[in-house]
């Protein structure tokens, strides 16, 4: 019994001793004003690397680093006299000059980009260390990170062909230089996709005239409303006159009071006074709706109300997009999220189409 008592004792010393451990692992920061994720360990003669401290939920790795020498950059660079770090990864640069200037990581060779999910940084091609800044343009449109050095733009660690002297970014989807209109476009079919994945697409001659920025999807010059968002990549709208212009939201928007625009598109006979934008898809006035930009035949506006995503009713009929689901009861009709079926109790429809 007493041997016993003893190796239990031993056990639970042992156990109480790795807790402790565990918990005193990580000490003070190297440098608590530039970075909370750089810190000497509690004991060990070494640096680790935890983001914000926070060792438990975030990791926590010690790193063959030289602690006399080790110095922190910024919030996640740090060098010792060997070795330059992003993070917790060692990085093949150019030591003896990397430094990061106004949040640009550079040396005398290269400038480099940092994408986030990858272990090492990106070299920007053909920037120029000496010249190459951060590019701040409009500060409300600021999504994407812009470089530009004496030659050249860059849109997140990328050269752009636009003329690097009048290249302008007007709103978040739209921008200019002396010679042509631009868009501003993410592939949105890359899910989990890099910033990378932004381009800058040439659209059209530049019409003249200086732009006003109406919102982070529409700008004016002169007559013409031109207009770029996820749904439509670009769209210029010409008019006899545009005295005002109204913002109904990042999407819609009337011009002189009568006309709608939708997702860079004109749509007529509709009226304003009455209009209400119901959801992403559905639009509505006190006669008519609309999904999509597109008229729903048969739809009562007065009555009119979306069910779920493509599903919608009124008093008299049940539709699916812009089409009307013979038979479907208004009354009854609603929508199992669970199954992603839809159903008036008698007839059940999937994608809009009626099933068994």
């Amino acid at each position: 019994m007493k041997t016993a008592l003893i190796i239990i004792g031993i056990f639970l010393v042992a156990f109480v001793t790795y807790i402790v451990s565990l918990f005193l692992r990580v000490g003070k920061p190297v440098n608590a004003a530039l970075s909370n994720s750089y810190y000497h360990h509690k004991w060990k003669n070494k640096i680790i690397y935890s983001p914000m401290g926070n060792w438990f939920e975030l990791g926590y790795t010690e790193l063959d680093a030289d602690p006399e020498s080790f110095s922190v950059l910024s919030g996640e660079f740090a060098k010792d006299k060997q070795q330059v770090y992003w993070r917790d990864n060692v990085q093949k640069v150019e030591h003896a000059s990397f430094t990061i200037d106004n949040g640009i990581p550079k040396d005398a060779l290269r400038v480099y980009y940092d994408f986030g999910y990858q272990d090492s940084l990106h070299i920007i091609e053909g920037a120029d260390p000496q010249s190459y800044e951060v590019y701040k343009l409009v500060k409300e449109w600021d999504y994407y990170t812009w470089g530009r050095d004496k030659n050249a733009v860059y849109l997140n660690g990328k050269k752009i062909d636009v003329d690097r002297a009048t290249f302008t970014v007007l709103n978040a989807t739209l921008a200019t230089d002396s010679t042509n209109l631009y868009i501003i476009k993410r592939d949105y079919s890359q899910v989990g996709g890099s910033q990378a994945e932004v381009q800058v697409i040439k659209k059209a001659i530049h019409p003249g005239g200086l732009p006003h920025v109406i919102s982070e999807n529409y700008v004016q010059f002169g007559n013409m409303l031109v207009a770029s968002n996820w749904k439509v990549d670009f769209s210029l709208l010409t008019f006899d006159k545009i005295e005002a212009i109204k913002i109904i939201d990042e999407r819609n928007v009337v011009v002189n009071e009568t006309i709608f625009v939708s997702d860079g598109e004109r749509i007529d006979d509709v009226d304003i006074p009455s209009l209400e934008i119901l959801n992403r898809d559905f639009i509505k006035d006190k006669q008519q709706a609309l999904y999509d930009r597109k008229k729903i035949t048969g739809a009562d506006g007065a009555s009119f109300t979306p069910v779920y995503e493509e599903y919608s009713k009124d008093k008299t009929h049940v539709f699916y997009k812009d089409q009307i689901l013979t038979g479907a009861n208004p009354a009854t009709f609603t929508f199992d999220y669970a199954t992603n079926i839809a159903s008036d109790g008698k007839l059940r429809f999937k994608d809009g189409a009626m099933i068994e």
